[in-house]
């Protein structure tokens, strides 16, 4: 039962249109009859979610920050990804107001800039993503795909983070020639198995020519793992592209000092974007 008093506490502070159209959800978020999502601030709690960092490490944080601030979004972690930095974006707005405040060092002259940029402006730079999400490859397999989910992209940032301090890790003295080349070799297998693993689970289904169309994960990655280079390319770019973010945080930077004018863009990142 719905707590009358967060009833009546807690109203959507703004709505906005997903890239995704509302589509690749497995449980269709609540829109409004204008095809948009309803946005509410951040809590008090949700801001010290935001900033502990093994909540931020883990990726917690984040399906914690939507489940509060996009509650009509079933569960964060079957989110695509091409719908993430537009809420992230709008939760900014909803808590903290329209600007977002950057430092920014102009490569003319060295000095810092402390500039303010209009969350307006990007959130009217969002259209709906409208990549294709069939591809055929070899004699006729017909692919049908979905954009990476958001428990994917953690994954995904998670192992490269893991890599790379792997990769630190092959300085120590300690280690000789031989381990750090066993090293070194395995966490770029465990990648790259990684990465055909979460291609596999945005296949929503593989129709071979003239034969029974398969949905079945294990054997979508089993045939995943025996197909050309270049028909897996052909297959991850459509991936890739149904995942595009289709909003654009680039913006005109002019200095304060020497007036040098520059294109640069906002990095959205929870360790320090929801910062008032």
């Amino acid at each position: 039962m719905t707590n009358p008093l967060i009833q009546a506490y807690r109203k959507p502070a703004m709505y906005v249109a997903l890239p995704s159209g509302g589509k690749y959800y497995k449980s269709k978020p609540k829109l409004s009859v204008d095809g948009e999502l309803a946005i509410y601030s951040m809590t008090a709690r949700d801001e010290l979610v935001s900033k502990t960092p093994d909540a931020l490490f883990n990726g917690e944080a984040t399906f914690s920050l939507i489940r509060s601030c996009a509650p009509d979004i079933g569960d964060p972690h079957e989110m695509p990804v091409n719908d993430l930095m537009v809420v992230l974006v709008a939760i900014r707005k909803a808590s903290y107001g329209p600007a977002i405040d950057v430092d920014l060092k102009c490569p003319s002259c060295n000095e810092l800039n402390q500039l303010s940029v209009s969350i307006d402006a990007l959130l009217a730079t969002v259209t709906e993503n409208k990549s294709n999400d069939t591809t055929v490859v070899g004699e006729g397999f017909t692919i049908v795909c979905t954009p990476y989910n958001l428990r994917d992209r953690t994954k995904l940032q998670l192992q490269r983070i893991k890599q790379q301090k792997l990769i630190e890790s092959l300085t120590d003295a300690n280690l000789n020639d031989e381990e750090r080349q066993s090293l070194f070799g395995s966490t770029f297998v465990e990648i790259a198995d990684l990465t055909v693993s979460l291609i596999a689970n945005s296949i929503v289904s593989v129709q071979p020519p003239g034969g029974e169309t398969q949905t079945d994960y294990a054997m979508v990655l089993e045939w995943l793992q025996t197909i050309t280079k270049k028909d897996y390319e052909n297959i991850r770019e459509t991936v890739e592209a149904l995942s595009a973010n289709n909003i654009d945080t680039t913006f005109d930077a002019t200095c304060q000092f020497c007036e040098n004018t520059w294109k640069t863009s906002i990095d959205i990142d929870l360790a320090n974007f929801f910062e008032g």
